[in-house]
């Protein structure tokens, strides 16, 4: 077995690690943690005593080519972000077998870790595709980032909704490779998501939407939120999946009941069954969010105490009630920003939301 190409950098390294069978972050974290480099990993596999990964890594330095991949992420305005990176989703790296890289086509930004994930059946009925845009869009406005899986149905309309929102963002996570949209009708709305969001995948380019790439993905959706929230689902849909997985981390499970005599609710009330938090309004979600988003603004020694930015964009409050486009203009901030940093204010106490959409000072 020859060794992994000395001239490989520490983001090729982890490329290659990472599109090798039977190689993930949980079975190397050991090593990391020893402040070994991805190309030192790679080496200790190529000449370790596990034959299974030895032959495993040998296959794919055959089919795969990580210095390429980088230069085609490149020249497709791909970023590629690794977990040892800082502008890696804090979240997502907490769950137990995050992405070694990230393939990002837009931002991702530090308001995002105020995010919930929206998912549901493909194929809904009214009501679902009612409820999915009613949540969307509330919870967009409040300034939480939706997170969802760009399929058909609720995915779809979680990601529409937000973007009705003037600051709304939303973040889709692919089964594919970033440049395999699917599906393809969703091509305007891959664009839209990409300049007001991000789309990701942690698949390599040119991999097609294989059904056993679902699975895996619905653990990226769970854990780049702090909830996830089903719509509605039948009794073997994949988004009981993505519950699941996002309860074994420790995440929010939120469930919307539906009629009983509907197969689209019988997924829900599953959940229900299990434990998920029954919600009927999207003040309900952020009501239970709202120790998860606390903890965003960083740690503090006492009860009324604010992060830097957020005692700055309170004190714009002392003329007056504001929009959130007014405070953003006068704060010198962006309205997404602005508007993540309200919801913290006001899951504190320190404003509140009045009827005509301004924001007081309590």
């Amino acid at each position: 077995m020859t060794s992994p190409n000395s001239a490989l950098g520490d983001l090729e390294a982890l490329l290659l690690l990472s599109r090798t069978p039977g190689l993930r972050l949980h079975g190397l974290r050991a090593w990391f943690d020893e402040g070994l480099r991805p190309l030192e990993v790679a080496e200790r596999i190529a000449s370790g005593r596990n034959p299974a990964w030895r032959e495993s890594l040998e296959a794919t330095r055959r089919v795969f080519d990580p210095a390429r991949e980088v230069e085609s992420a490149d020249q497709a305005r791909i970023r590629l972000i690794s977990f040892r990176d800082s502008s890696y989703p804090a979240l997502l790296r907490e769950i137990s077998d995050p992405p070694l890289v990230l393939y990002v086509r837009g931002d991702l930004l530090d308001l995002d870790q105020a995010a919930v994930a929206l998912v549901g059946s493909r194929h809904p009925g009214l009501y679902g595709r009612e409820q999915a845009a009613r949540f969307g869009r509330r919870l967009a406005e409040m300034g939480l980032t939706i997170v969802s899986g760009f399929a058909r149905g609720i995915d779809h309309a979680a990601h529409e909704a937000a973007l009705e929102v003037s600051h709304g963002r939303t973040i889709a996570v692919l089964g594919s490779g970033l440049d395999v949209i699917y599906p393809k009708e969703h091509a305007s709305l891959y664009a839209e998501i990409s300049e007001r969001g991000a789309v990701v995948s942690e698949f390599a380019l040119g991999t097609p939407p294989l059904a056993e790439n679902f699975p895996k993905r619905n653990r990226i959706i769970a854990g780049l939120s702090l909830g996830v929230l089903v719509i509605e689902a039948h009794s073997r849909s994949g988004s009981l999946i993505t519950a699941h997985l996002a309860a074994d981390e420790g995440r929010e499970v939120f469930a919307l009941p539906g009629r009983v005599d509907q197969l689209g609710s019988r997924g829900t009330h599953r959940l229900l069954k299990e434990g998920a938090a029954l919600v009927e309004s999207p003040e309900e979600v952020l009501h239970i969010l709202s120790p998860g988003l606390w903890s965003l603004g960083g740690s503090r020694k006492e009860e009324g105490q604010f992060s830097e930015e957020e005692g700055r964009l309170l004190a714009l409050f002392e003329t007056g009630c504001l929009t959130t486009d007014q405070a953003a203009a006068s704060g010198g901030t962006d309205v997404p920003q602005t508007a993540a940093l309200l919801t913290r204010l006001e899951i504190k106490g320190a404003v509140k939301r009045r009827l005509d959409g301004r924001y007081e000072k309590i």
